[in-house]
């Protein structure tokens, strides 16, 4: 006798809650601090890379590349451009796949 077992797929995503948390501090930072937001809209890897006051921003290198990717004239612009770039690669095999 055949039996048919049906498995769903598993997924298996990585967890990027601290990429999120250095990301809050950073718009944070910008958000009241008019020349770090003036750098961080001029260049924003090195930027992310110095920290701001002593305090370092530790993000994995996919954030980071996300980040120095971005180009935009206001801080507003640039949050919304994360937003995207974060959210295509949210959904990319960046940060999840599908294990069948």
């Amino acid at each position: 006798m055949l039996t048919n077992t049906r498995t769903a797929p598993s997924i298996s995503a990585v967890d990027i809650s601290n990429d999120m948390s250095a990301i809050r501090r950073l718009l944070i930072a910008a958000a009241i601090n008019s020349r770090f937001c003036a750098s961080l809209l001029a260049d924003p890897g090195c930027t992310v890379q110095k920290g701001f006051g002593g305090e370092q921003f530790h993000l994995s290198e996919t954030a980071l590349r996300l980040i120095d990717s971005i180009r935009a004239a206001s801080l507003s612009e640039f949050v919304q451009e994360l937003n995207t770039c974060f959210s295509n690669h949210l959904l990319s095999h960046e940060y999840t796949r599908a294990i069948l």
